[in-house]
This record gives structure tokens, sequence and C-alpha cells, in this order.
């Protein structure tokens, strides 16, 4: 859960010279707050805006309540600086990642500068002392081709949308050149069960396991694979079939299931923002449509979906929902793996 001593000395350091930095642009001694206290500075002189959109350099030392990576490492201290060949490169150093920087990830890192209007804080020093570890203060700096510079030092926020929105990025951008280490670990077991139930337009599909009387049995079997299908209300079934699981189902759904990013979308998405909360999944949000709950967004009269996973270490994956943005999104996924699950019934 805690960086190693090293890598925390490491961000120390870090945050010692964006402070001494800081405090050199401001031509005064850097003042401890007591314990409990705090200590305020801002230059009035710190420029509010950024006219460039080139970034040079950048360095965000983050605690994110909803972000981690491993098993559940949340301190994260992102960089872009130049190797000792003077190759801008972009680091997490806790993880110990680093790939040459490009112009995708620099674009992205501006951009999301921009969107949150970090340049607002330029200059700003506000540190309470004797916070938690995540909370306690963090740097912030940002350089560009111009000349321009963005540093500010705060107390950390924990649920920072910026924040989220840099660390999204980095992992994603070391994702698609074959590092996932700014991922949690990945689900390593087999699923042991598997639920899906569809319903759109009135006709409902559900696919799971069932134990069917002796009369159904399947070769003296009568824990059995189901589809049903379902169109005429609640009460009726248009058909009913039941099959011996193939004895690799569950692996190959795990692989299906692995091979997109479901998990790790599910367990992002359990913090509501709009109301500061962990219920996102009660209210039918899973982390895959462009819509939050602020959307207010009505429940779907034609649509709904069941999905339901259970592993063998225990860890479950339960989506309801009734909301078209997130069924939509989910529906590249829906086809594969009906793909798979429609022939086993042919």
């Amino acid at each position: 859960m805690r960086a190693t001593k090293g890598l925390r000395a490491m961000a120390l350091l870090l945050s010692a010279t964006a402070l001494f930095n800081l405090f050199s642009l401001f031509g005064c001694r850097r003042q401890e707050p007591v314990s409990g206290g705090n200590v305020t500075h801002a230059d009035p002189d710190a420029p509010k805006t950024v006219e460039s959109g080139e970034l040079t350099a950048f360095s965000a030392e983050l605690f994110l309540s909803n972000r981690w990576y491993g098993d559940e490492r949340h301190e994260f201290i992102f960089t872009v600086s130049p190797d000792q060949n003077g190759t801008l490169t972009a680091s997490e150093a806790n993880s110990g990642v680093s790939l040459p920087a490009d112009e995708e990830l620099l674009t992205g890192l501006s951009a999301i500068i921009a969107e949150y209007d970090l340049a607002s804080m330029n200059g700003l020093y506000n540190v309470t002392a004797g916070l938690p570890p995540e909370a306690e203060a963090h740097a912030f700096h940002a350089a560009y081709a111009s000349g321009e510079e963005i540093s500010f030092t705060v107390n950390n926020q924990p649920f920072s949308a910026w924040g989220e929105a840099v660390c999204d990025l980095y992992a994603a951008w070391f994702e698609k050149h074959g590092i996932t280490a700014l991922y949690p670990d990945p689900e390593e077991s087999t699923l042991t069960r598997f639920i899906l139930d569809f319903t759109e337009n009135g006709r409902r599909v559900r696919y799971s396991d069932v134990h069917v009387p002796e009369s159904d049995a399947i070769k003296g079997e009568t824990y059995l694979l189901s589809k049903s299908v379902e169109t005429s209300g609640l009460f009726g079934r248009d058909s009913d079939k039941y099959i011996l699981f193939p004895g690799d189902y569950y692996e190959k759904l795990t692989a299906l299931i692995a091979s997109t990013d479901l998990d790790r979308k599910y367990i992002f998405s359990t913090y509501d923002r709009a109301a500061n909360n962990y219920g996102n999944h009660e209210k039918g949000y899973f982390g895959w449509g462009d819509k939050t709950t602020a959307d207010n967004e009505p429940d779907s009269e034609t649509l709904k979906l069941s999905l339901h996973l259970t592993y063998e270490s225990g860890h479950r994956v339960n989506i309801d929902t009734k909301k078209e943005s997130e069924i939509e999104a989910m529906r590249p996924l829906l086809e594969t793996l009906t793909a798979y699950l429609d022939p086993l019934f042919e």
C-alpha cells in the first residue's frame, strides 16, 4: 500500500526541489507550518494562463484513492524530463516504468492542464501540516517551450479529477507500448460462475447455470448450462435449452473477459463524483459510457443488462444497468460473449 523508503525519499526530494524553485520565485524564505497549522503564499505576479501548448517538462506527485497499480499502491510520481542522454522521457518513479515521451503523451498532458485550468494555481503554496499521507502536500510543475511555467504546492486531493486524468493518460499510454505496470494486478483465477441476462425491445435472453429436475437431466447430470429466450412476458418463455457444460467453458469465458478491460472499468467506476460517494454502481454506471450521474440519464424502457461473474478467488463483478449509454458502449463485449455462447446451443 505504501512506497518503499527509498522511493518515498525520492518523492520528498522531488517535492523539496519543487518547493525550492517555488520559493525562489517568491523571493522569500520557506516557512514551515507547525503541526495542524496552515501556511499559504500566493505570488501575485505568477501568470494564471499559458499560451503555449508544447510541454518540455512535467512533474506531478499524487495519492489517488480511486486509482492504483499492482497490489493496491496508490502513490504516483509522474514526470517528463530529459534522461542522461537528453532524450525527453516519461516516467513513473514508484513503479519504475520509463519510456521516451512522444507527442501523443505530451499533447495529452497539455490538454489536461488546460481542461482543468491548472494554470490558475500557478504560484500557490497552500500547505497544512499534520495531515495523513494521502492528503499531505504535493508539488506540481509544468514547463513549456515558450519559457512559460506552472508551479504550485498544495495539500493533495485524493479524489482529484485532474489527477485521475493524468494517471489514466499515463497508464493507457504505457499500456499502448506494452507496459501494464500502472494498472492493478489482473485477476488470475478462473471463473466459476457466469450469468448474462440481456433484454432489448421486449426480447430477453439469459445464459446461466441451472439445476434441473431429474426428468430434464442429460446423461444423468442435473446441473446444466441454460439458454432461455423470452418474448411473451414475465411468466412465459419461448424456449429453454439445456446442455452439458463444455469441458473448457469457464476457461474460455475467463479468457474472453480477460482480453477486455471489463474488470478494470468495474473496479475504477465505483466513485460517483457528482454525489461524492461510492454509489455509482447502484445507479447503473460502470465506466463504459460517456455519461455520469450528473447527466440525470433516465433508465431505458427497452434495454436492461445483468452480467454477473464469480471467480475462484472470490472476486465478483455484478453489473446491473438500464442506462442506454452504458449498454451501448458494452455492445462489442456482449457480441463477443454471445458469439461464443450461441453456437454451443445449436
